[in-house]
C-alpha cells in the first residue's frame, strides 16, 4: 500500500492569484516588498534646471562679447550662469550616485584646467595693436573658474568611494593650494606691488584649496596633520617676516635718538616701550617650551626670539642704518601680516585639540552646515553686490576724477545699515537659545567644560562668520582696481574693516547675551533687533534728531555708540581708536554677562 501523500491542488506560491480571488476570501501575498533606493528626483530636477540656466547664461555672455549686444545682456547672462551653478552645486552635494558624482568630478576638473589656461593665456585677444601680456585673463576669469572647480571638487571627494579617484582629487587640491599659497606670498616678498594686485586674491584662493583638502582628511595624524602644521609654520614665518621688515629697519635707523625729547631730557615712556618690545620676544619661547612642541620648533622659535630681541636691544645703543627706510607697513606689510596670521589661525583650528579651539571649530562649522549660514551669506552678498552696482554706476557717470575717498559711495547708504540691523539677530538668535530648548546645552555642560570656554567659543565663531560675510565688498574693489588699472585710496577701506570688526564685538556680544536669557530663538532675535535699533538711535541722538530728556553729558556719551558716525570717520580716512575701544569694551561687557547667566543656572 502506497504511503505517498495525496497530490494537492493548491496553486504554487509563484502562480499569480486570480483577480476575483480577493473577493472570494483568498489572502493576498504578504512577502516583504522590494526596497527601492531613493531616486533623488527633486535634486535632479533642480540640477537639470541649473544646467539649462548655466548654458543659457554662458551662451549669452559669449555671444555678447563676440558679436556685440544681444537680446539677453551680459549682466543678465552672468546672473543666469551663477544661479545655474548654484542649482547644480545643490545637486552635486545631495546626489551621491556614482554616475552623478563622477560627472560633477569631471565638470570640476574641466574648470580647473580652464583656469590654468586662462591664467597663462596672453591677452587681450582680438586687438592686434595692443601689447600682449601673459596672465591677462587671470582676473577675473582664471580665479573665477578655479573657484568653480573647487566648489564642485569638494562634494565629489565627499561622495567618491573609489580610493583611486578620491586620492587623485585630494592630491590636486593639495598641490594647487600649496602652489598658490606659497607662490603668491613668495612673489609678494620679492615684488611688493604684486600683493596689492593679484597676490592677495591668489593667496586667499590657495588657502581655500588647502581648507578644502584639510576638510576631507584626518588632521589629527598622518599627512593631514603634517599639512595643517606646515601651513601654520609657514604663516607664522610670513607674519614674523612682515613685522621684522616693517619695524627693524626703522628701529636701526632711529637708534637711541628717539629716547630724547626736544629739550634733551630722557623720554621714560619711549625707553619703557622699547624694553617691553624686547621682552615680548620671550613670550613665544615660553609658550613653545611649555607645550609638547617638536625640538626643531622650539629651536626655531628661540632663534627668532634671539634675532628679534637682539635687534631691539641693539637699536637702544647704536643706529647702523643711515638712510631712511622705504615705507613697507602700508599696504604690503599689513597684507603679509594678515595672510600669515590667517594661515596660522586656520592651522590651529584644524590640528589643535585644545578645548576652546575645538568648541570654536564646532560652532563655526555649524554655520556652514545649516541653511541659516548660507541665507546670511547669500543675503549679504546680494546687498554688497547691489552697493557695488550703485558705486560702479556713479563712477561711470562721473565726467572727471572723483575726490577721495571714493569708497564712501560704496558703504554710506541705507541698505548696508539695514542689512546689519537684520544680520546680527539672525546670526545670534540660535547660539544658546536653541541648545537650551533641545537640551543639548545640559549635555555639553555635563562634560568637563566650563561655561567660559563655551560662551567664548560661540562668541568668537559668530564674530568670525560676521566678518566673513562682509568680505565681498573688499573683493569687489580689488577686482575693480585690477580691471581699470586706476589706483584709489585704500586706507579708508582698511579703517572701515577695523571699525566693523570692533563694532561686531559689541553687536555679537549683545546678541549672545539675549540668546542666553531665553529658550525661544524668535524672542532672542527680537530682543537683539531692538538692541540694534537702540544703536541706530544713538546716531539720531548724536545728530540732534532725538531728544530723550537726559542730561547733556549722558546724551553725549550715548552718542559715542553711533556706529554710523564711526563709519563716517573711518571712510573719511580717520581711524577712531577711542570709539573702537569703546565698542570692544561693550562687547566684553555683554560676553561677561552671558557667562554669568549660564553660571546662574547651577543655582536655579
Amino acid at each position: 500500500m502506497s504511503t505517498t501523500p495525496p497530490e494537492t491542488t493548491s496553486p504554487a506560491v509563484t502562480d499569480p492569484i486570480p483577480l476575483g480571488a480577493f473577493g472570494r476570501g483568498a489572502s493576498a501575498e504578504t512577502a516583504p516588498s522590494a526596497m527601492l533606493a531613493d531616486a533623488y528626483t527633486t535634486p535632479r530636477i533642480i540640477g537639470f534646471a541649473g544646467l539649462v540656466l548655466f548654458v543659457l547664461g554662458a551662451a549669452a555672455v559669449i555671444s555678447t562679447k563676440a558679436l556685440g549686444p544681444r537680446m539677453v545682456s551680459e549682466g543678465l547672462g552672468l546672473l543666469f550662469a551663477v544661479v545655474g551653478l548654484a542649482f547644480m552645486l545643490y545637486h552635486a552635494v545631495t546626489d551621491g550616485e556614482q554616475e552623478i558624482r563622477r560627472m560633477y568630478g569631471s565638470f570640476a576638473a574641466f574648470w580647473i584646467v580652464v583656469s590654468l589656461v586662462a591664467s597663462f593665456l596672453p591677452g587681450p585677444m582680438g586687438d592686434a595693436t595692443a601689447e600682449k601680456a601673459v596672465a591677462f585673463y587671470l582676473l577675473p576669469w582664471g580665479v573665477s573658474t578655479a573657484l568653480i572647480g573647487l566648489l564642485f571638487t569638494v562634494p565629489f571627494c565627499r561622495h567618491e568611494t573609489d580610493d583611486l579617484y578620491r586620492n587623485a582629487a585630494l592630491t590636486a587640491l593639495l598641490a594647487i593650494g600649496g602652489l598658490l599659497s606659497v607662490g603668491s606670498v613668495a612673489a609678494g616678498v620679492f615684488r611688493p606691488d604684486f600683493l596689492t594686485g593679484p597676490g592677495l586674491t591668489l593667496a586667499l584662493l590657495g588657502l581655500a584649496f588647502l581648507c578644502a583638502y584639510l576638510g576631507q582628511v584626518d588632521t589629527s595624524e598622518g599627512t593631514g596633520y603634517t599639512v595643517a602644521f606646515a601651513l601654520g609654520a609657514f604663516g607664522a614665518a610670513v607674519a614674523c617676516y612682515a613685522v621684522g621688515r616693517a619695524a627693524f629697519p626703522t628701529l636701526l635707523y632711529e637708534g637711541p635718538t628717539t629716547f630724547r625729547l626736544a629739550n634733551g631730557t630722557l623720554d621714560a615712556w619711549t625707553v619703557l616701550f622699547r624694553v617691553l618690545a624686547g621682552l615680548a620676544f620671550l613670550v613665544p619661547v615660553a609658550i613653545a617650551l611649555a607645550t609638547r612642541a617638536p625640538l626643531w620648533l622650539k629651536g626655531a622659535t628661540a632663534a627668532v626670539a634671539v634675532i628679534g630681541g637682539g635687534v631691539v636691544v641693539a637699536s637702544m645703543f647704536v643706529n647702523p642704518v643711515h638712510t631712511p627706510p622705504s615705507a613697507f607697513l602700508v599696504p604690503n606689510g599689513m597684507i603679509l601680516m594678515t595672510v600669515g596670521l590667517l594661515y596660522l589661525v586656520v592651522s590651529l583650528g584644524m590640528c589643535s585639540d585644545n578645548q576652546f579651539v575645538t568648541l570654536t571649530r564646532r560652532e563655526l562649522s555649524s554655520y556652514f552646515l545649516s541653511p541659516v549660514g548660507y541665507f546670511v551669506l547669500g543675503g549679504m552678498a546680494f546687498v554688497e553686490w547691489n552697493q557695488y552696482r550703485v558705486f560702479y554706476s556713479a563712477l561711470a557717470r562721473a565726467e572727471g576724477p572723483m575726490p577721495e575717498p571714493i569708497v564712501q559711495i560704496l558703504l554710506l547708504a541705507f541698505l548696508p545699515v539695514f542689512a546689519l540691523l537684520l544680520q546680527v539677530p539672525v546670526l545670534t538668535m540660535r547660539l544658546v537659545a536653541e541648545e537650551r530648548r533641545t537640551g543639548s546645552l545640559e549635555v555639553l555642560l555635563t562634560a568637563p567644560v566650563d561655561e567660559t570656554p563655551v560662551v567664548l567659543s560661540k562668541f568668537l565663531a559668530t564674530w568670525l562668520f560676521f566678518l566673513i560675510s562682509w568680505l565681498p565688498l573688499g573683493l569687489f574693489l580689488i577686482s575693480l582696481r585690477l580691471e581699470t588699472g586706476v589706483p584709489f585710496d585704500y586706507r579708508p577701506l582698511l579703517s572701515f574693516y577695523l571699525c566693523l570688526a570692533t563694532q561686531g564685538l559689541a553687536f555679537i556680544g549683545m546678541g549672545l547675551f539675549f540668546s542666553t536669557v531665553t529658550r525661544n530663538q524668535i524672542i532672542a532675535a527680537v530682543l537683539t533687533f531692538v538692541g540694534m535699533i537702540a544703536f541706530w538711535q544713538c546716531f539720531q541722538l548724536r545728530q540732534g534728531q532725538l531728544d530723550l530728556g537726559l542730561p547733556a553729558a549722558v546724551q553725549a556719551a550715548l552718542g559715542r555708540l553711533s556706529f554710523i558716525h564711526m563709519w563716517f570717520e573711518a571712510l573719511s580716512g580717520r581711524l577712531p581708536l577711542r570709539d573702537a575701544m569703546l565698542f570692544a569694551s561693550v562687547g566684553a561687557f555683554w560676553t561677561f554677562l552671558s557667562v554669568k547667566v549660564l553660571e546662574a543656572r547651577k543655582w536655579s
